[in-house]
């Protein structure tokens, strides 16, 4: 009996799941436009160009040597602090204070037009080079960073001093971090 119960469920689910009526589905083909095709391959000579000007830059300043983050930038330490090991983590509060400056070095936005900043990582509206940044340095340390325009504020600029595509050097001081209060 029990032969006969496993036939007809295997029976049943054989015909269940035969569907006749549909035809076989092919993937969908988005061939990319002219257009897109073109605006990649300018990031990309954007990219490179400024890849290169930074990278002849550096090797011109022989007084720092500078870092590759990992993250598409560069830096030198201006001041180090070996004592501290406590490094901005996502949820951290870090009191900062920071500039922005053209690769020409023209401030764009002073540190003292900024002020003392407290900076909830990774939870602002800060371009992505600035969230990757503040996570390299501990507490009482400063860096000097440089950002090829897709690392700062990119195609749209800042919508004000920043225009579009600018590299940007950034003074940075991390003046305090703080564990998020979870109460």
């Amino acid at each position: 009996m029990k032969r006969y119960f496993y036939i007809l469920i295997l029976f049943l689910f054989f015909f269940a799941c035969k569907n006749n009526n549909q035809s076989i589905r092919t993937p969908i083909n988005h061939t990319k436009s002219r257009v897109d095709m073109q605006s990649v391959e300018m990031n990309r000579n954007l990219n490179k160009r400024e890849e290169v000007y930074i990278k002849q830059m550096i090797k011109k300043d022989s007084l720092h040597q500078y870092i590759n983050s990992g993250h598409g930038f560069w830096y030198y330490y201006i001041k180090k602090n070996p004592a501290s090991k406590k490094y901005p983590q996502t949820h951290d509060w870090v009191t900062l204070n920071y500039e922005l400056r053209d690769l020409s070095n023209n401030i764009i936005y002073s540190s003292k037009e900024i002020g003392e900043k407290k900076y909830h990582v990774d939870h602002e509206n800060y371009f992505r080079g600035f969230h990757e940044a503040v996570k390299l340095l501990k507490e009482g340390e400063e860096a000097l960073f440089i950002f090829p325009s897709n690392a700062a504020y990119g195609y749209h600029g800042d919508e004000n001093r920043i225009g579009q595509n600018i590299p940007l050097q950034m003074h940075l001081k991390i003046i305090k971090i703080e564990k998020e209060n979870k109460n």
